[in-house]
């Protein structure tokens, strides 16, 4: 494999797209295209393609020279997809009759010389339409009641087929012997159902798992494809305590041999689940806030607890050595890494605002990005080091989209203890939350009064409170007098 720039990233935004080699060496390349609104931009597996769609067509060029290796030619493409080992192209745009009816909206292609090998009719959007063994002998997609499977060289026509009365979605394996499990919701007074099969061999599951309480699944595999976490949610939850509805975890092995329901210790929903890539354990962010993190064992039982915090996602760097927990949408943006040798937090950083979090194949960087259209406003992207340190920030209006280009982390040797910030490298103000002092929250009517109008001291919030009518709440009994 070619040499690859390990803090390589694209993105792409309203009114440019582009790659940066940041950190340690900061630079800055433009696509060619850039004048062009891209609607998609994705790097293929192996970090060695780089692909994105304009209004007019796919183009697909060289990761480390960004030259032209093939041109797809197909309008209105939205999203863009590569197979496993970027042999395939697979590209979606919206379903109108009779313009895909034929062809099929979902079209899959080489990735090489932008050969059109087939497609397929799939009316809304989703990333895993088209899903695929790691080598590539099969792809799969979902339709009524049967989940079938075809040689990308010949699409025309399933080479086998998985039955299932019901099935709602399915989720392929990682790992040198795939497996396929499918889901089945609850139905009246039968449960719902996860079944895995060995991909090529339907005749009988060999891990069957029912549950209540179950609309839908996410499905959670380890990297060898060995183990399965299953989450499952409620639309709603019957009990009123949350407005999320419910969840659940299960875990599952692949051979069939062991599953159970991960016992929790704290009520809620579960916010986010990882597995290790280098051990057979796994995190999960769970309860009503704040949030308990602990991390289980290939048993699925509990062996640390990470603490509560308000938090509500949970990654793991490429070698399985640091792990973030962060808390992004409605919360404050805090991220604490930890490591995961000693057991202890390394540091706290504050990515207030973000939208994406993502760490670096070399495992020492970490990216938060604000995107649109979440927040419209504080687009940008910055990178710290896992010490603390920040080290990137680049404001970019309108960005929609940033990803790092893959690399196998076996490139980049895991050292017994934590590589220290490389010498040279530019260091920015690191903004923590403790640094930024929280600001006292004033209603929308008085932001933009002069400061004189508003109470400087407790002594003065005290005064005005002595002196201020109180309001009676509906319900309540009368104050005294």
């Amino acid at each position: 494999m070619a040499a690859v720039e390990p803090t390589q990233f694209a993105y792409r935004a309203q009114k440019e797209m582009g790659v940066w080699n940041a950190p340690p060496k900061s630079a800055a390349r433009a696509l060619e295209s850039a004048r062009q609104e891209a609607r998609a931009l994705k790097y293929s597996p192996d970090g060695q393609l780089l692909a994105w769609a304009t209004t007019e067509h796919v183009q697909v060029v060289d990761a480390q020279t960004l030259a032209p290796v093939a041109t797809i030619a197909q309008r209105g493409v939205l999203d863009v997809q590569f197979s496993p080992r970027s042999t395939y192209v697979v590209t979606w745009e919206r379903f109108s009759k009779p313009d895909n009816e034929a062809a099929g909206n979902l079209g899959v292609w080489e990735a090489r010389t932008g050969m059109r090998r087939g497609g397929f009719v799939h009316r809304q959007f989703a990333e895993d339409a088209l899903q695929w063994t790691d080598d590539e002998q099969f792809c799969a997609k979902l339709f009524p009641n049967e989940v079938r499977f075809y040689v990308p060289g010949a699409l025309e026509k399933a080479a086998q087929t998985l039955r299932v009365d019901g099935v709602s979605s399915f989720s392929v394996s990682p790992g040198r012997a795939p497996s396929v499990a499918v889901f089945v919701p609850e139905r009246g007074s039968k449960p719902g159902l996860v079944r895995m099969y060995p991909v090529g061999s339907f005749a009988r599951p060999t891990a069957n798992k029912t549950f209540f309480k179950a609309d839908k699944v996410d499905f959670y595999w380890h990297s060898l494809g060995t183990s399965l976490l299953v989450l499952t949610q409620t639309d709603v939850d019957k009990t009123g305590r949350s407005y999320y509805g419910e969840s659940s975890l299960y875990f599952m092995a692949a051979a069939g041999n062991f599953d159970c329901r991960v016992v929790l210790d704290r009520d809620g929903p579960i916010h986010d689940v990882a597995w290790s890539p280098t051990e057979k354990e796994f995190a999960v962010v769970y309860g009503f806030m704040p949030a308990k993190a602990a991390l289980f064992n290939h048993r699925a039982e509990p062996v640390f607890d990470l603490g509560t915090a308000p938090r509500n996602m949970v990654r793991f760097n490429p070698h399985g050595r640091v792990l973030v927990l962060a808390g992004f949408g409605n919360l404050s943006g805090t991220v604490d890494l930890w490591d995961r040798k000693r057991l202890s937090k390394i540091c706290s950083v504050d990515a207030h605002g973000s939208s994406l979090c993502s760490w670096s194949p070399d495992g020492r960087y970490l990216l938060a990005a604000t995107l649109s259209p979440r927040l419209r406003v504080d687009n940008g992207i910055r990178i710290w080091h896992y010490s603390g340190a920040l080290v990137f920030h680049q404001p970019i209006d309108e960005l929609y989209h940033v990803e790092w280009r893959p690399a196998p982390a076996a490139a980049f040797p895991q050292r017994a203890s934590l590589s220290p910030l490389p010498p040279g490298i530019e260091i920015r103000a690191a903004s923590t939350s403790a640094s930024r002092p929280a600001a006292a929250y004033r209603p929308p009517h008085a932001r933009n009064r002069a400061a004189e109008d508003s109470p400087r001291s407790l002594s003065d919030i005290a005064e005005r409170k002595a002196f201020s009518p109180a309001r009676a709440v509906p319900g309540a009994a009368p104050a005294p007098v």
